[in-house]
């Protein structure tokens, strides 16, 4: 047969052929669906980090007075915490993750606005210990007291890290980020929950730079001045994510 002689099949052997590859179709097809699934990157179950749960007093009571602040502030009376759409990074000012968890526990009364003290008192969604610990305070559904303007659409994280006569917060988070073991826990937290939230890198802000985030909002005309996480900061936590 010639290379250019075209081939003629008969009724009966193409159906054949055509039956062939159906069949053929069908068994990779039921393999592909037995086959179990890759995990995923950006599947928050495969990249959660480790979670010691140390939930903070967040009953009744502090929900009505989240839910009122939520209404002067963001005119939104709810104190529920839906789709987070940003991640607030703060430092504790303090040597131990113990005395940033009594501070939020204690439910203190304090003054965004200078004078006028409210509740409920500060509080973050985590916090990160010296060692790598990640430790949870107040659930993903509530929101938490951490950042003005911030607080209806963002999940706080702070690192401990103590303060030094001379030394500045961009010393402060300096340390953090060259912390080996501390660093990689907020870097992992922070990838789990931009994966189970969407949360853009972008959204990572610091606390001292969360009057730009877009999704900043604050109906009293206050704003934070913060000294913790400013852009270079934020700048290399978001490089390494």
């Amino acid at each position: 047969m010639n290379a250019g002689t075209p081939i003629r099949l008969t009724t009966r052997a193409a159906a054949a052929l055509v039956l062939g590859a159906s069949v053929t179709a069908a068994i990779l097809l039921g393999l592909a669906l037995l086959a179990p699934a890759p995990a995923s990157a950006t599947d928050p179950a495969s990249i959660k980090p480790p979670i010691v749960k140390k939930l903070i007093a967040f009953g009744a009571t502090r929900k009505a007075q989240m839910a009122g602040y939520s209404k002067r502030h963001y005119h939104q009376h709810t104190w529920k915490l839906t789709a987070p759409k940003a991640i607030v990074l703060h430092h504790t000012a303090g040597a131990h993750w113990q005395s940033a968890w009594y501070t939020f526990n204690g439910n203190a009364a304090y003054a965004s606005i200078p004078g006028k003290p409210e509740k409920p008192g500060v509080s973050a969604h985590f916090i990160i210990d010296k060692d790598g610990t990640i430790y949870q305070c107040v659930r993903l559904s509530v929101r938490a007291r951490h950042a003005i303007g911030m607080n209806w659409k963002s999940i706080g994280i702070e690192f401990v890290q103590e303060g030094r006569s001379g030394k500045d917060g961009h010393w402060m988070d300096r340390q953090i980020l060259d912390r080996a073991k501390q660093a990689r826990a907020g870097l992992r937290l922070v990838r789990y929950l931009q994966a189970r939230f969407g949360i853009e890198k972008s959204d990572v802000v610091g606390h001292a730079t969360a009057n730009g985030s877009r999704y900043f909002k604050e109906y009293k005309g206050i704003k934070n001045a913060a000294g913790d996480w400013f852009a270079a900061e934020v700048k290399r936590f978001r490089a390494r994510l």
